[in-house]
This record gives C-alpha cells, structure tokens and sequence, in this order.
C-alpha cells in the first residue's frame, strides 16, 4: 500500500463506529426481520428515494433491515476517479468528484427539511468528498493504484447512500439508524471480490442488529462492501449488495429477502432478445444459480450461496411497481410439469479445442489442460469432451483466447512436436446459449427440442454439454446466431405460455376482462360455474376506462362478486382494493410482463380498441371479441388484427359480435369446410329492434316498447345507439366480409330509425319526447297490416352487397314469427338453395351475450 494515504480504521471515513453497542442481554425481536435490498437504479435521485421509504414504511411493523447500493451511476464515476487520479489526471478528477458531491447534497436538501439533521448530513457529505479529494491528489502523486486503494476509494458510494436513506427514513417518521458494513459483514483479505467470512458474519449480525430490530429501529447497511481480517476495506465484486442482503438475512433467520431492483423479476429470457420473455413466479435457487452463472445478470451469482439450506426465499420485484409478486427464488420444488423454466446467453466466447490421437487413454491431459489455464487465471464456462478421448474442447472468454492457446501450447509443446496432439484451435466470436429447468432430470424430449429448434433455425451447434443432473444443456453457437437461437428455443418451449416449458396441453386459461359492465360482470358469474375436469378457467385481470385490477393467481368468485356489487354502485376499477390507475394499453403491457399459462383477452367494450387488441396478439395473448368495432371498422384495420393473429399463431373468436348466443359464424365455416358455397345470409340481427318491432306490431306504443327494452337491459344506455340500426350494419359487415365483400360500410346502406330532428339532443330530452314518435309508427304499423306484412328491421348480404333497414316481410315469412328479442338468420347456399337453412334463438341481453363469449372461451380451450 503507498505510504501516507491514511487507509486504516484510524481515518475519519474508514470503518465507522457502529450506531449501537454490543448488548447481548437485549431481547430478541420474536419476529423473523425481513431485508430489503435497493440498487442504484432504485436510489437514483431524490424522487427514487422517497419511494424506497414509502416501500419500507408498507412493510412495517414488521422487523426491517435495509441494504443499499450506491446511487446510479456513483460506483462507475468513483472507479474513473481513481483510475484517472492513478494516471496523475487531475481536471477530469476535480470535475467528477465536483458533480458527485453536488448530486449527493441536492439529494439530501430534497429529502431533508431545514434544520439540525439536514446540517449534519450536509456536513457528512462536505467531509466525505473532501477526503476523496485528499486521497486523490496522493494517488496523483504516487501514481499507483492498487486494488486496495480502489475498494477504500468507491465504498463510499454506498456509505453515502445509506446515510441518505436513513436520514430520509427517520424524516418519514420511521426510526432508523446507519450501521456500517464493516461491523457487521467480514470478508477474507482478497480486494476487489472478497469472499465473505460466514461465521463471523452470523455472529456480528446477530450482535450489531438483532438489538435494533427488538427495539423497533430499522439498520440501514451499506452493501458491496465487508471488513477483512485486518479490518481494511474489501469489496464483493459488482452486484454485491445482493450477497450483502444475504448474508444479512442468513445471520438473522430472516423471513424473506426482497431485492428491488429495475426490472420486474427474474425472465425467461432477455426481452431485448426475446420480446416474448415473461416474468417467472417462482424458480429453484439452483436454476437462479444457473441462469447468474450463464449471464442473467439481474442476481449477484454468488448470492444465493449464504442461504442454501435455509430455506428464507428470496423475491427479485420490481421498484416501479412495489404491488407486483415479481420472481419467487427459494428451495421450494415446484410441480415438474414445465421442465424448462428459462434461457440464458453468454456472448464473447471462444471455444479452445486439444485434439489429437495420442490423448487417447493418456491419464493426467485434462488434469494438465486445466492446470495450465488455472495457472494464467482464466476461467473456463463449459468443456465438452468426445468419450473416444480424441479431443477436449471448452469455451473461454474471447480477450484471453490468445493467452489460453499459448498457455496450452507451452504444456502440451513435447506432445505437439512429437504428433501426438495436433495441436490447439481456438475458434472466436462464440456463444454459450443455456437451457434451464430443474424439471429437466428424467423428462425424456428436451434435448431433442433444443436441437430441432435450432435445426429449423438452421443454426448449427459447436459444441453440447449437460451434467448429469440434467438442470442444465449448455449448447455452443455462432455469436451472430445466439439472438435467434434464444428466439428458437424460447418459442419452442413456449416459454412466454407457461412459466416454464413443456408440451402445450392446455389445462389453464387465464381471462383478461376488457369491460366490466353488464356483460363481463355476467360473464364473471358464468365462468364460476364452469365444471371441466381437464380445464380450469380463471380471471386473472378485469380493464376498465379508469385502470385495472390483476392478480396472476386469478381472481376468486368472492372477490369477484365484490368487485361486480362496487361496480353496480358506480366505482371505477381504480378505486377499489389493489386497482391501479391506468389505459388500457399500459394494463395490457403490465399483465403481458408475467408468464402465464394462456392468456386470452376479452373485449366486451363497445370501443375502438383496434390498437390494445393488436398490444395483446403481439404479447402472446388469444383473442374472444363481443366488440364489433375493431372487425367492422375500416377494411385496413380489421385486415391489419387478423393478419397480426396469423403471424404471431394466435386465435381470434369473435361469435358474440354478430348473433349474441346464436352458432352463426361458427355454421358459416362448418358450411364453407364441409364444401358448400355461401351466397346470401339475410335476418334478424338485433334483439333490441326485434322487440321493439314485436311489440309495435301487437299494437305497443312506439314510446312504451323502447322503454320496456331499456329496462330490460337490452339497450345500450343511449336507445338511439340501437334505433340508429349501425349496430345491425356492423354485424351485417362482419359477415358481409366473411362472404368476401370487399369494401366498407356505407352510411347510406344503413337505414336509421331515428328521426334527424331526435339526433342531436341530449339523452333525456329524446326520451322526455319519445311520445312524439308514437303516431308515426303507428300508422307504419297499420299500413303494413292493411298488406298482410308485419315490419321487420332486416340485414341482407352477399358478396357483393350490405342492405339494413326496415322492411314490410309477409306475414307468411319466417321471420314474420319472430317474436320478442329472438334473432333470425336464413342462409342461402349451394347446398341450402331450394330450402335455406335458418337459425333462430335469443339475441338481446346480457346473460346471452355472455354465455356467447364463453362458448368461444370454451372453443378456444378445446373443451
């Protein structure tokens, strides 16, 4: 260590004395504590750290310790201090450590009101950054830096931090108090990546917290950083505040540990390759060790190591949205159906290949491969070795390629020379893709997915490894085909599906209710009562104009039923418990963000929701519309969802946005598949009018009819929406296209029933004047008696044209006998010319409707 930088426990900013004493003989907390953990991303200004003390202060009055990184970016700024001060660089030095003390001071005159605490915190922060300066302008004399000097330099990123968390805690009315790491977490005597002392560790937990816990005081510990036997300085290694929070919880018998961090739990893959990568609800600490080791980079890897056997689950959940579950990390075994769980990359490898046939039955090669490589300290990710012993191939990282192939070569030089080893390969610009799942061991077909995945990829593989606890298969491809051959093996297993891989056989859907008005709230009720032994239907998520409601695990029919009885009284959805306050579109990409088992999203608005619905095929989700709008909307939008469908492998059933409960889109295709032809389809498609017109006929006021149906449920809240006959054009358009009409929906195809004058007022004045209407109709009425007809509002289509309007039918028509909201359709076909076939049943309603809706749930589940 260079002389007279003062890098003891002597200096003022070395290990600090502990804000409590030791007092054995103080009463344990009789709860287990829990540990939180922020990273810097989470502390990354003022704003950041209120919301970790309103994280805190929901956990409490349960026991508490708090962790803390270094804010955003400090570690990174600190490290360019001392390596630039190393070189003897001293403007960029006094200009960084000037942007860090002035961000540190901002946060904490933010975060403090005027007065005593607010002082000396600002005093901490003066005195902190003017020995950095002091330490500094030593190193630029000296011009050594040493991993010693480095650690003693950037632990006071996190020092800082966890000043500023405590002082803003005691603010909020939590009581709080710093504790230094160095009394608490010991490591070995190695700067840089020390390895922590367990036992000492456990002892210092138990006697620098435990007494603060009991006492109702939250600790708030710097993490990343630990003392050494000397009681110097070491660091963990990048990402250890996450061993810090471990080690922590080992040493108290914590319940949990929570690691906040930027992004919502541990995925199934990396979404900036994987756009279809899903939050995992629960993994096995030995499949989180994995996917670490492989490069997921959201765990420290080695923090999971403090708490093998201890059985204390960890929980990575996202800091933006403290009520999500995030990614459960614990010793619990999930059920082994899925036995793919994740995939990971590591890229910048190569892979180093010894061949040769005189290795064949040679002891001691690969005892002498490994030696050689440990003694240049390289580190080897994967080795995959031929049972002929002919080769030996393992991957390392790409910058010390060159060194290992030297190195092997010196060993090896004799053998080289005399042809026995050929020699040594190094191939670059390699990565090492890993499939994870503890379900992995004794499921037969998983191997051959990956390599069929990848063959029809027309990716091939360098190299295979899989130990024989089968939790892993590591493959190694060309680095320019890791992105797709991540996409390959993640579809493969429909990751995005399911929480895990495995052959889809459906057995779980989760319901996205778009809508919560009489339909879905019906609906709601109707799903309860759903019996199938091989399916189970759950509401995972309920939308409406005001926000959402999720929950992963599905909503039960009490919770359910609570929400229905809140909504009839008028509250919004954001109101209630656990709602959220959101569009659509950011609900969709939220419940999208969790792996669920299939995901099927159900419009029952009356909305443009062209843009959510095609949101929701893009994340995975299936379609189930009682909307019409999307489909009979411009030709280029409807065009635009069933192509998104085709593309993504997703289905779309759409039977309640024409006939309500009725099978009329689903015989329209049992026509078209069993061969036949059709030509015209013409009915009765509104249950509203057909009441309407029913009761009319039998002599009804025009006035009472409409406020009869309106009571009955069967209009929309304005009646002229169903008078207009637009809802009758659209569903003729949705047909009309299935027939292979080409254009749009003309205004003028669509005869209304209300007069021009009645459209422009408010909805209660057109009702206090409906009486006006009644004349009119009728006189309409005993016109079309005088000629044997009764009046039908009718839809006509063929593929070349959309007629809707009002219509005079015999009284011998079938649809003359249509009475109250029953619907009819008559279609003529090749098959069905002479004698067309008819269809007629309910139309109007909620319950219909929704019984319609859930006929598509049921067909999209195969059931």
């Amino acid at each position: 260590m260079p002389p007279g930088l003062g890098l003891h426990r002597a200096g003022r900013h070395g290990p600090e004395p502990s804000a409590v004493l030791s007092c054995p003989s103080m009463p344990r907390s009789r709860r287990a504590p829990q540990v939180h953990k922020f990273g810097g991303a989470s502390l990354a200004d003022s704003a950041a750290v209120r919301h970790a003390v309103d994280i805190i202060r929901r956990h409490r009055p349960e026991p508490t310790v708090v962790v803390v990184s270094a804010m955003a970016g400090t570690t990174d700024a600190l490290l360019g201090v001392a390596q630039q001060a190393g070189s003897g660089e001293s403007r960029t030095v006094t200009s960084l450590i000037s942007r860090l003390r002035s961000r540190h001071a901002e946060v904490a005159r933010a975060l403090l009101p005027g007065g005593a605490a607010r002082a000396d915190l600002l005093a901490y922060v003066s005195d902190v950054f003017e020995e950095l300066e002091a330490l500094a302008q030593g190193l630029r004399l000296l011009r050594e830096l040493t991993p010693r000097t480095t650690d003693y330099l950037i632990s006071r990123g996190e020092r800082l931090s966890a000043r500023l968390v405590a002082a803003a805690l005691e603010a909020a009315g939590v009581k709080a108090k710093y504790v230094d790491a160095l009394d608490v977490i010991h490591t070995d005597g190695v700067f840089g990546q020390a390895a922590p002392d367990f036992p000492r560790t456990d002892r210092s937990a138990q006697r620098m917290l435990a007494p603060l816990l009991a006492r109702g005081i939250v600790p708030v510990v710097p993490g990343f950083i630990g003392a050494t036997p000397e009681g110097e300085i070491a660091t963990l290694g990048r990402g250890g505040s996450d061993l810090t929070a471990t080690l922590l919880a080992r040493g108290l018998g914590a319940a949990r540990v929570s690691l906040w961090k930027d992004v919502p739990g541990l995925l199934t893959a990396d979404p900036r390759v994987v756009p279809e990568a899903r939050v995992i609800p629960q993994l096995h600490a030995r499949e989180a060790a994995e996917l670490a080791y492989y490069g997921a980079k959201v765990l420290h890897p080695r923090a999971l190591i403090p708490l093998a056997g201890r059985r204390i689950p960890i929980y990575v959940r996202p800091f933006a949205d403290p009520t999500a579950a995030g990614t459960e990390v614990s010793e619990r075994v999930a059920p082994a159906r899925f036995p793919v769980k994740a995939l990971t990359a590591a890229g910048g490898q190569a892979l180093v290949t010894v061949t040769g046939s005189g290795m064949l039955g040679v002891p001691g090669i690969a005892a002498r491969t490994f030696a050689s490589l440990h003694a240049r300290q390289i580190s080897v990710s994967l080795i995959s070795q031929a049972s002929s012993e002919h080769s030996i191939c393992f991957s390392v990282p790409e910058t010390l390629a060159t060194d290992a192939q030297e190195s092997l070569e010196r060993e090896f030089k004799g053998e080289i020379s005399r042809g026995e080893i050929d020699g040594v390969e190094v191939s670059t610009g390699m990565a090492t893709v890993a499939v994870v799942g503890l379900g992995m061991h004794g499921t037969p077909g998983v191997a051959a997915g990956v390599f069929s995945a990848l063959a029809a990829g027309k990716i091939n593989v360098v190299a295979i490894a899989q130990g024989s606890s089968e939790l892993n298969i590591s493959v190694v491809v060309e680095e320019r085909h890791a992105a797709e051959a991540q996409r390959r093996i993640h579809g493969a297993f429909q990751l995005s599906r399911i929480a895990g891989g495995g052959v889809i056989q459906p057995e779980r859907m989760e319901l996205v209710l778009l809508g919560f008005g009489q339909i879905g709230r019906s609906l709601s009720a109707l799903i309860g009562r759903v019996k199938r032994p091989a399916l189970s239907l759950t509401i995972a998520g309920i939308i409406d104009r005001s926000g959402f409601i999720f929950d992963p695990r599905g909503l039960g029919q009490s919770r359910l039923a609570g929400l229905a009885k809140e909504k009839r009284r008028g509250r919004r959805l954001a109101e209630m418990a656990k709602g959220r306050a959101a569009t659509a579109s950011e609900a969709i990409a939220h419940i999208a963000s969790y792996a669920l088992t299939r995901p099927v999203l159900v419009d029952l608005t009356a909305d443009d929701t062209a843009p959510v619905l095609e949101q929701a095929l893009t994340s995975g989700m299936d379609l189930v519309l009682a909307n019409k709008r999307p489909l009979a909307g411009r030709r280029a939008v409807s065009d635009a969802l069933w192509e998104t469908a085709r593309a993504r492998g997703r289905r779309v059933q759409h039977e309640a946005t024409v006939g309500a409960g009725l099978p009329v889109i689903d015989t329209y295709h049992k026509l078209i598949e069993s061969g036949d032809r059709v030509d015209r389809i013409e009915g009765l498609l509104s249950g509203t009018l057909g009441y309407v017109l029913s009761e009319v006929t039998a002599r009804v006021p025009f006035s009472t009819a409409v406020r009869a149906a309106m009571s009955r449920g069967y209009t929309e809240p304005d009646p002229r929406e169903d008078l207009s006959g637009m809802d009758v054009g659209r569903k003729a358009l949705i047909l009309a296209r299935l027939l292979g009409y080409p254009g749009e929906l003309k205004r003028t195809v669509v005869e209304s029933l209300v007069p021009k004058w009645a459209r422009p007022l408010a909805l209660t004045e057109f009702l206090d004047r409906l009486e006006e209407l009644d004349a009119g109709w009728k006189r309409r009425v005993d016109t079309a008696a005088a000629a044997g007809t009764v009046l039908r509002y009718v839809a006509t289509v063929t593929p070349a044209k959309i007629a809707v309007g009002l219509r005079a039918v015999p009284s011998t028509s079938p649809l003359a006998a249509i009475k109250g909201s029953d619907n009819q359709l008559v279609f003529t076909t090749a098959r069905y010319k002479a004698n067309p076939l008819v269809i007629t049943g309910p139309g109007a309603g909620a319950e219909v409707t929704a019984a319609g809706v859930l006929n598509d749930i049921l067909r999209l589940a195969g059931a």
